[in-house]
């Protein structure tokens, strides 16, 4: 066998090998998008919550000078999926990255079949890995940190070991759909729903975002 053939080969198998694990894209995502969300930024009613006895008291010990964005952190998943703020969607075979302008938050989806390190701390943002099936993209979440809430009036969230989010995300024409599931059994008997709407934005720009936490969140 000739040289070439040797070289071509062996760059082939180092190709097969590296690239197996990625799952190609089935939809497009890529571009700006402007929050759209329904009435209530897609969350459950409040009364039709099922509470756990630590959830509820949780739920009752909030108060406003708790909420950590006052303080400039940012609020990370399951808050920060559906903040009212633009995002842009970068779209790659590897990865997917979500940068938001609120708070400057920067999201990567793991697209290349990896499993989450054991050593991962947990985190506002968590470990994201994602697939696809058919058009929908499927986000599964975990390592989330005790810091976050559910929404801006304190419902909580526990961030315990078992915590994980479930997102999938459909495209229609140009709005993209999310339909999250937030799996806290320490806070809530039954899975959490949230819901999110974007439209697509060829036009829009990610601004600078500025927060003091002396005056508030400020953009």
């Amino acid at each position: 066998m000739g040289i070439n053939k040797i070289i071509l080969g062996v760059a082939v198998t180092l190709g097969t090998i590296h690239f197996s694990g990625v799952t190609h894209a089935q939809a497009n995502f890529e571009g700006i998008w402007s929050a759209n969300h329904p009435e209530g930024m897609g969350q459950p009613p409040l009364e039709e919550l099922a509470f756990t006895p630590a959830g509820r008291a949780a739920f009752e010990r909030f108060g406003a000078d708790n909420d950590p964005s006052f303080r400039c952190i940012m609020p990370g998943v399951p808050r920060g999926l559906v903040d009212p703020y633009p995002r842009e969607i970068i779209q790659q075979d590897h990865q997917i990255v979500m940068l938001h302008e609120y708070h400057h938050q920067v999201r990567r989806i793991y697209m290349d079949g990896r499993e989450v390190p054991e050593y991962w701390p947990q985190s506002l943002g968590g470990y994201s890995t994602g697939s696809w099936e058919g058009e929908t993209l499927v986000v599964h979440t975990t390592h989330l940190s005790p810091e976050n809430l559910m929404t801006t009036t304190g419902r909580p969230f526990s961030g315990d070991e078992n915590t994980y989010v479930i997102e999938r995300y459909m495209r229609s024409g140009d709005v993209l759909m999310l339909t999250a599931e937030i799996h806290d059994l320490t806070y809530y008997e039954e899975t959490y729903v949230m819901h999110g709407l974007w439209n697509f934005a060829p036009d829009g720009e990610i601004w600078e975002y500025s927060c003091d936490p002396s005056f508030g969140n400020v953009s």
